[in-house]
């Protein structure tokens, strides 16, 4: 593990000299006031409609004096969060909701935004950026603040370069067969152009009855294109070329190889997720902080939820050790912040239980977020939470007062209760969804929780 982490070392920019890079910015927490960027476009094929109302998760997170930036903002899930949640005397700042540039661009081109940050920074004395996803966009801002003001902005998360890299699944896979062997991964392939991601997805097919494509720096299943056996006979490569990169281009790919071509997996039992925190490499080794199992729908397998997890404790062994030794690794190379690793659980031919790292999360995510939340809420860890990301069939779209008139009593209320229901994110103003999190002393108590939710919301409830 010391050779490839001193060779990221050595192709990473070292955080030593990140006050070169960034002038005035350090990677960090400061004791001043924060500021909460939750956009999620930045991720590969996220446009501001797919990422919807999601950005509002990272404000469960402020404390009084702190900022959050959306792009669309929401009163009544604001109301919620200052009488429920406790979350009151925070700036609520409303980017261009549907222009397409990240909205920690948005906050340093516009000076709408970027005069309000700057007299948070300047009262403050300091100012911490956290971000969905961290990104040179944030960096350039917490750049700009600094320099603007001569005071000292932290950013709370890893720098441009190594956050793209723990994001790229082509990156992710070559890691994790280093670290945890050669058969740690599915089955798969890297096509460098059209040519070569058609032979891969044909040759493939010929063995394996699915076979998916995925674009490396995507997430949330966006990137992910499946084709089955069937659909593929009796194409050619010429044909077969063009049905990828139109079905590519329909995703809002922009053409960039590599690709990854892959099978996808069958026999699949469980779809675990290994929740950590990678301190500051002198704040103390990565921390694990729980075993979840991932609920996923579609064709694509996009989230739609987690619990935590019940396995083994052969295969909570297993998880643990990789994830642990994939987390020093990427703290070594300069990595700071939140991260998850997500795998699969399959029986493969023989029967033989089988662990397949799919991907990390190097950034929050629809697990992390609501688990931070809830600790900080509560005090401590849940001891039980399921958490749902989904869209709700055949009932009309409805908001955040509608929310909590129909679940009443089950809320969680800041300093009242011990257990119930939180809010993660408003509803979709033209989709019924809904975004939330049970927590419960027991696992048992927090799915019984949510199961009350889906009966008081349900149309017949």
């Amino acid at each position: 593990m010391d050779a490839i982490a001193g060779r990221l070392a050595r192709d990473e920019p070292a955080l030593r000299s990140s006050r070169d890079l960034w002038p005035g910015v350090r990677q960090g927490t400061g004791a001043g006031a924060s500021l909460f960027i939750g956009d999620m476009v930045g991720i590969a094929l996220f446009t501001p409609a797919m990422a919807g109302t999601r950005d509002y998760r990272m404000a469960l997170l402020a404390k009084p004096g702190d900022a959050v930036v959306v792009r669309q903002r929401s009163p009544g899930f604001e109301a919620y969060l200052a009488e429920y949640l406790g979350i009151r005397q925070v700036r609520f700042l409303e980017a261009q909701g549907a222009d397409p540039a990240p909205v920690a661009k948005q906050c340093r081109t516009s000076p709408a935004l970027f005069g309000p940050l700057l007299e948070l920074l300047q009262a403050a004395g300091s100012l911490t950026l956290h971000g969905y996803l961290v990104t040179g966009h944030l960096w350039q801002l917490a750049q700009a603040l600094a320099a603007a003001a001569g005071l000292p902005v932290y950013v709370a998360g890893p720098s441009p370069r190594m956050s793209r890299r723990v994001n790229d699944k082509l990156w992710f896979w070559e890691v994790a067969r280093e670290i945890a062997g050669p058969d740690s991964v599915p089955p798969t392939a890297f096509a460098f152009g059209p040519a070569a991601a058609a032979g891969q997805i044909a040759r493939l097919a010929r063995v394996s009855g699915q076979v998916v494509v995925k674009v490396p720096d995507s997430a949330g299943a966006a990137g992910n294109i499946r084709f089955g056996a069937a659909q593929l006979e009796g194409l050619g490569p010429a044909a077969l070329r063009a049905l990828l990169e139109q079905r590519l281009r329909a995703a809002g790919w922009e053409g960039r190889y590599p690709v990854l071509v892959g099978v996808w997996e069958s026999g699949v039992e469980k779809s675990p997720s290994v929740q950590m925190w990678l301190p500051q490499a002198a704040g103390g080794p990565p921390e694990i902080l729980g075993l979840f199992e991932q609920r996923v729908q579609g064709r694509e397998g996009r989230f739609a939820g987690a619990r935590y997890a019940s396995l083994s404790r052969d295969t909570e062994d297993t998880l643990t050790a990789d994830a642990l030794r994939l987390g020093a690794l990427f703290q070594q190379a300069g990595y700071f912040g939140p991260c998850s690793l997500d795998a699969v659980l399959r029986t493969d031919p023989s029967g033989a239980e089988q662990i397949h790292w799919i991907e990390c999360n190097g950034r929050w995510s629809g697990v992390s977020i609501p688990l931070a939340a809830a600790t900080g809420l509560l005090g401590q860890r849940p001891g039980g939470i399921v958490i749902v990301q989904e869209y709700l069939a055949d009932q009309a779209p409805h908001d955040t007062a509608w929310q909590c008139s129909r679940l009443g009593d089950l809320l969680l209320r800041r300093g009242q209760s011990r257990e119930g229901v939180i809010l993660v994110s408003p509803p979709r103003p033209q989709r019924a969804s809904l975004n939330a999190a049970a927590v419960a002393g027991s696992q048992a108590r927090a799915e019984a929780l949510m199961d009350a939710v889906f009966e008081r919301i349900s149309p017949t409830g």
